[in-house]
């Protein structure tokens, strides 16, 4: 009898031995190549952070001119406030350079000697829209 045995011998190959009869034409080795692994890519994608991460106590000046409108806002379901001390800031259109993305609203943690967030918003300027930044009172 004849025992088939099969031995990993460098990553991605593996080779069978019948076992037993090692001599003759009984006794014969099968080299054969696994599948490589599948490929894993990571994309990489830069999108504007939600301006409630940047500390400022005064609005900033107006971004530049976008000519494409915003979409309408998006409507977000409040999750429970974390503590008493959370401000819910409101989602927003923000601009990519290409296309305006949702950046989802969220509870947030005020900055020292902060308790309000005033929300950014898109002003209709001339033929284009302009985006007024938020920032904590």
């Amino acid at each position: 009898m004849i025992d088939l045995k099969l031995f990993r011998v460098r990553a991605g190959l593996a080779v069978v031995v019948a076992v037993g009869a090692l001599s003759g034409p009984a006794c014969r080795v099968t080299v054969r190549e696994d599948p490589p692994p599948p490929r894993r890519e990571v994309v990489v994608v830069e999108e504007p952070r939600h301006e409630v991460l940047i500390i400022r106590t005064a609005p900033p000046p107006p971004s530049a001119v976008v000519v494409v409108a915003p979409p309408q806002p998006i409507i977000e379901v409040r999750t429970a406030q974390p503590s008493p001390t959370h401000v819910w800031v409101d989602g927003y259109w923000a601009w990519n350079g290409s296309k305006h993305v949702w950046l989802k609203g969220g509870w947030h943690a005020p900055p020292s000697g902060r308790t309000t967030y005033v929300a950014g918003r898109w002003e209709v300027r001339g033929t284009g829209h302009v985006w007024i930044g938020g920032y904590w009172r």
